[in-house]
């Protein structure tokens, strides 16, 4: 079995051979992990020696993947080749920081902030990015290679989160309330323009791909950053508008948020969410075991081994011990990709742990159906 049906075995609910794996880290990470492996030079080596199964559009490390080729007009420094980063046609720019583990990526300042957009009017001036402004037609052949040996996530959209990040999580949390006619149509223009992107890219080579993937944080470590009710009235009408897009081209709508979203779940499977990324196992709600029983029939799930606890600070038995854990528990009867318990690892995570937690994926995920759905063996 290779890795595309692998993975849809796995969102159809069904065992695969082994349970399918997936990761991506900081480009620092992904290069020290290059070297603690050995005699690798390529992501497509690493990820074929770590036995991954899901390479992402934007790359291993967000930052080195493929995109259209952008040939609209030239309103701020923006490249001809965005390699799958489309924050730079927002003109927004990210920002490297030094922690006491190394460089990490950081948020920048809010490039539709109300500083210099305080209204609906300016708002309105600001140039938008459009779909029309980018040249697709040599995507298929950028990703061809990778379908040989992977199946294809398509990255990079957003409905709340780079809304927040565009004009400021504060000021945009802040006018979900008090404005909610500047908050809905900033979330509308950039869903626009991630729906007729990506609708593009599918048209172009949607038969390579069978992840579409949202970053939508919507949860923090004890509860939901915002209502229910807020959700239902400015998330959800996007996150259905991108769950068609994706089932029209047969992709899975995977839904990218951290922290405890227990509540949001119900709402995530009505909205047309097939994946949720990932199980956050540090926070109590998120408890595998209930997840799998509540919803493992109409969700499947990513994550689960603890990017805060486990990888960072475990030995490499811990992390093993953990891996064969959440396999035995979320693994049975499909509907589960091992992957850490947040997705892009950083440089706290030692590169030994990171090889800990695949190899143990792929010695314990060879045996699913040997294991009850309560997670106890019954060999």
């Amino acid at each position: 079995m290779n890795s595309r049906q692998r993975i849809q075995h796995a969102l159809n609910h069904q065992e695969p051979d082994r349970v399918p794996m997936m990761m991506s880290a900081s480009r620092w990470g992904v290069e020290r992990l290059k070297k603690h492996v050995g005699g690798i030079e390529t992501d497509r080596q690493l990820m074929l020696s770590l036995g991954l199964d899901v390479w992402d559009t934007r790359g291993l490390d967000y930052k080195s993947g493929v995109g259209a080729r952008y040939v609209g007009p030239r309103h701020f420094a923006i490249s001809d080749d965005c390699a799958g980063n489309l924050f730079e046609f927002f003109n927004y720019q990210e920002e490297i920081t030094e922690n006491e583990f190394g460089p990490a990526w950081a948020m920048g300042p809010p490039s539709i902030g109300v500083d210099v957009y305080p209204t609906l009017a300016e708002l309105e001036t600001f140039p938008w990015p459009q779909a029309e402004w980018f040249d697709f037609s040599d995507v298929r052949r950028q990703m061809e290679p990778w379908a040989e040996d992977f199946a294809i996530a398509a990255t990079g959209a957003s409905v709340l989160q780079h809304p927040m990040l565009f004009r400021g999580i504060e000021q945009l949390t802040l006018e979900l309330a008090a404005e909610p006619e500047i908050a809905h149509y900033v979330i509308g223009k950039v869903t626009d323009f991630y729906c007729g992107y990506f609708e593009r890219l599918f048209e172009e080579a949607g038969d390579l791909i069978q992840i579409f993937r949202l970053a939508d944080d919507i949860g923090a470590q004890n509860n939901l950053f915002v209502s229910p009710a807020t959700l239902e009235e400015f998330v959800a009408p996007h996150v259905r508008r991108c769950a068609q897009l994706a089932h029209r081209h047969d992709i899975r709508l995977m839904f990218h948020t951290d922290g405890n979203v227990l509540a949001a779940i119900p709402h995530l499977i009505d909205w047309g969410v097939d994946l949720l990324d990932p199980i956050q196992p540090e926070v109590p709600d998120m408890d595998a075991t209930k997840l799998k029983q509540a919803f493992g029939d109409r969700m499947s799930f990513s994550g689960g081994v603890g990017a805060q606890e486990i990888l960072p600070r475990g030995s490499t038995q811990d992390v093993r011990a953990e891996v064969h854990r959440v396999i035995d528990i979320l693994a049975p009867g499909g509907g589960y990709i091992l992957a850490p318990g947040h997705p892009s690892l950083q440089m706290d995570v030692p590169p030994e742990n990171i090889v800990a937690m695949f190899e143990a994926g792929l010695e314990r995920g060879t045996h699913t159906s040997s294991v009850a759905p309560g997670g106890d063996h019954v060999e």
